[in-house]
């Protein structure tokens, strides 16, 4: 059984991988977006401080996972907003990824509702690749293409760019480009990613929100879509359903995600449930994903929660 489910995971990430390796589409992230855009750093001045992990194919043996943690606030007498992002993604099948960054942004608001924020990240990637791992052990063969440039661990600079712009807590659009000088794909190079997305707050009345969101990232011959509808009541409880078609593979890969969440005091948590749909709904049925964050105050006047940070 333990080889069954290994080799499944390899067959997945591998077939996908070699092609285009891409980085992980999470549905909470972007309560706090400053890995994928540096230019997602909110105009307030507390500072915010946000964990989240990623778990697929839960109960199967070395199967997919990511963790991901970011801090940033917005220092306003100088526009910007300063952030540290770290980010682990274990592929799986004997690689990983260990992602650190530092995240900047500059704001410059046009009147009282609307700001654009021009964003940059530099840091460092790392990856890892044990090839002795799983074709020894588990007696999995990969090609020499696979294995060309195997070795245990490489460095290389890593630069984000991004821009975003808001009008009032309502309408936020946002781009970026991560990796920017990481060209080529290889088992250690994640290579470039475009990250488009919008979303727009309706208040229902005055216990409701909906808020409806559309994210699509392009990376070589890949083409994803995440379609997202949260509704929130009373700023304290939101709930909301997300959809990840693969539109390169016919939409072959469907996932749906459930999500659940809460907002006390300065305290956010939130859960999310994928129930895979498509060609592999038997694997991807027991994915989860936690996020917790909090946000420390810096000033005696800030409020305990405002609107604003909460959609941050």
């Amino acid at each position: 059984m333990k080889k069954i489910a290994i080799i499944i995971i390899t067959l997945l990430s591998i077939g996908f991988g070699v092609n285009a390796q891409q980085e992980l589409l999470m549905s909470q992230q972007f309560y706090s977006r400053i890995n994928k855009n540096p230019a997602g750093i909110g105009n307030v001045e507390d500072i915010d401080i946000f964990a989240l992990g990623h778990f697929q194919y839960a109960g199967m043996e070395d199967a997919p996972n990511t963790i991901l943690l970011n801090g940033h606030t917005f220092v306003d007498k100088w526009n910007s907003g300063i952030g540290v992002s770290f980010s682990y993604d274990n592929l799986g099948i004997a690689r990983s990824f260990t992602n650190v960054k530092v995240e900047y942004a500059y704001g410059l608001r046009f009147n009282d509702d609307m700001l654009a924020s021009f964003g940059l990240g530099l840091g460092v990637l790392v990856s890892s690749f044990d090839v002795d791992k799983y074709s020894v052990e588990n007696g999995l063969e990969l090609n020499e293409d696979f294995l060309r440039d195997a070795e245990d661990k490489k460095a290389r600079p890593d630069v984000d760019l991004g821009v975003e712009f808001t009008w009032k807590e309502n309408l936020l659009v946002g781009a970026s480009i991560t990796h920017l000088i990481d060209g080529k794909v290889t088992s250690y190079s994640l290579g470039q990613h475009l990250y488009l997305y919008g979303r727009y707050l309706f208040p229902i009345n005055d216990k409701w929100d909906v808020a409806p969101m559309l994210t699509y990232v392009h990376h070589k011959k890949v083409n994803l879509l995440e379609v997202n509808v949260t509704g929130f009541y009373n700023r304290f409880i939101w709930g909301g359903l997300t959809w990840h078609p693969d539109i390169s593979s016919g939409f072959k890969s469907n996932p749906l995600a459930i999500t659940l969440g809460a907002e006390y005091k300065r305290f956010r948590l939130g859960y999310t449930f994928d129930m895979g749909l498509g060609e592999v709904h038997n694997i991807a049925v027991t994915s989860h994903e936690v996020m917790l964050s909090y946000s420390i105050q810096r000033k005696k006047s800030a409020t305990t929660s405002s609107e604003s940070d909460f959609f941050e």
